[in-house]
C-alpha cells in the first residue's frame, strides 16, 4: 500500500505548528514502519529545508511551491493508493484518480477572511471519505452536509498518543541536560506552575490568562503561567514567555507543570493538549468547548470550569490537589493510553484504508 499526505499547515517541518501538524508527522512515521505499507510521503508547501526532497524516519518529504503544487498533486493522486488531505486554506482540486481521497476534518470552523479552516473545505471537495477525530466533529459535519445533500461518509478515528514523545518525565529528570534552562529556572523560583501551551489570543482564552495572573499577584501566591506568549509587553511579570516549544520538548513542560490550562473559546474538534497533558501526569483545567466535554467524561484529570475568574481559580485549586495524588494520576495516565494507544489507532487507519481499497476493487468488477 502506498500512502501520501498533502498538507498546508502553517509549518510541518522541521517544526510542527500545533497538534494537527504533530498528528500528520506521527501518523506518517508510524505508517512507514507498518508491515502493510510500502511507501509513505508528505507533500507540503510548509517544508523548510534546503533540499526539495529528502527521507526522514522512512518518510519521503516533498517540498512544494506555487509553481508546482497542482502538477505534483495531479501526479501523486495517480501514483498512490491513499492520499490523506489536510487543507485549511488551500482548496484541493476536483480530480478523478487512482487514489482514494481521505479529507481530515481537523476543526469544525468555517474559514474567515483572514483565517483558513476545515469544515468548509470538507463540504466542498471531491473526497471519498471524511475522517473526523471525534464524534463531536462528525456531528458538526453531518449537520452541515445535510444542507448540501452531501453523501460523503464521515468516519471517526481519534488522534493518538505518541508514548515516546509525550511520556511522563519524573521530577528527578529535571536535572537532565535536555530540559530547557528556562523551565529549570522557573521550577526553582515558583511554588506552582501553570502551563498554557497556546498563544494568548482571544480565541484561545488569552484574556482569562491575564485575569488569572493578575489575581494571583494580588493574592501574593507564588505561582506563574508559562507559555508561548511572544513579545506581548502587556503580560504581567508572572507570565513567563517560553518562546516556541518544539515537539520533543513539550513533555518537559507538561510533566513539570502543576496544571495545564486549555481555554479555547471556539469548539475543539478533539483537543490534543488535554490528552498529552494527562498522559504526562498533569491535570487540565478547561472550558466546556466542543469535544473537551467528551474527554472530561473519560478521565477525572480534565476538569471543566466556567468562563469566569472565580470558577477558574476554584477549579485550578482542585487540579493542584489532583497533581499531588500520584496514584490517581497514574491510573488516569493508563486509562488515556488504553483509549488513545498509538498501535491501536494506527491499525484502525490501516483497516479503514484496506476496506476502502477493497470497495474500490469490487466496484471495478
Amino acid at each position: 500500500m502506498k500512502i501520501s499526505f498533502f498538507d498546508d499547515e502553517p509549518e510541518i517541518y522541521p517544526l510542527q505548528y500545533g497538534g494537527k501538524a504533530r498528528t500528520i508527522i506521527n501518523l506518517a512515521n508510524e505508517f512507514a514502519r507498518h508491515q502493510d505499507v510500502d511507501e509513505v510521503k508528505i507533500l507540503s508547501r510548509s517544508i523548510f529545508s534546503e533540499k526539495k526532497e529528502f527521507v526522514k524516519s522512512g518518510v519521503k518529504y516533498i517540498s512544494m511551491d506555487d509553481t508546482n503544487t497542482m502538477e505534483l498533486i495531479a501526479k501523486e493522486c495517480q501514483n498512490v493508493d491513499i492520499i490523506n488531505i489536510h487543507c485549511c486554506s488551500f482548496t484541493f482540486p476536483f480530480i478523478k484518480c487512482k487514489a482514494k481521497k481521505f479529507y481530515f476534518l481537523h476543526d469544525v470552523l468555517i474559514a474567515t477572511a483572514d483565517k483558513g479552516s476545515h469544515l468548509d473545505k470538507s463540504l466542498g471537495g471531491d473526497f471519498d471519505y471524511i475522517v473526523a477525530p471525534s464524534e463531536f466533529a462528525k456531528s458538526r459535519y453531518d449537520e452541515k452536509k445535510r444542507l448540501f445533500n452531501r453523501d460523503v461518509e464521515c468516519l471517526v478515528i481519534p488522534r493518538h498518543i505518541d508514548q515516546i514523545l509525550f511520556d511522563k518525565v519524573p521530577l528527578n529528570g529535571a536535572l537532565k541536560d535536555e530540559v530547557p534552562l528556562l523551565l529549570k529556572d522557573v521550577m526553582k523560583k515558583y511554588d506552582e506552575i501553570v502551563f498554557f501551551p497556546n498563544r494568548p489570543v482571544e480565541e484561545k482564552g488569552g484574556k482569562y490568562i491575564l485575569l488569572f495572573a493578575e489575581e494571583m499577584k494580588k493574592e501574593n501566591r507564588n505561582i506563574c503561567i508559562i507559555g508561548p506568549f511572544g513579545e506581548d509587553t502587556n503580560m504581567p511579570d508572572n507570565c513567563i514567555n517560553t518562546g516556541w516549544i518544539e515537539s520533543d520538548k513539550l513533555k518537559y513542560f507538561y510533566s513539570f507543570s502543576d496544571v495545564t490550562f486549555n481555554f479555547s473559546t471556539l469548539p475543539e474538534s478533539f483537543s490534543q493538549v488535554c490528552i498529552e497533558s494527562v498522559y504526562c501526569g498533569t491535570p487540565v483545567v478547561a472550558f466546556d468547548s466542543g469535544n473537551i466535554k467528551n474527554l472530561s467524561e473519560m478521565t477525572e484529570e480534565i476538569l471543566l470550569c466556567q468562563k469566569n475568574l472565580n470558577s477558574i481559580i476554584d477549579t485550578t485549586n482542585k487540579a493542584l490537589l489532583l497533581k499531588k495524588d500520584e496514584i490517581i494520576m497514574e491510573k488516569e495516565r493508563t486509562k488515556i493510553l488504553n483509549i488513545f494507544n498509538k498501535e491501536k489507532i494506527v491499525n484502525e487507519y490501516i483497516d479503514m484504508y484496506k476496506k476502502a481499497l477493497e470497495e474500490n476493487n469490487n466496484e471495478k468488477k
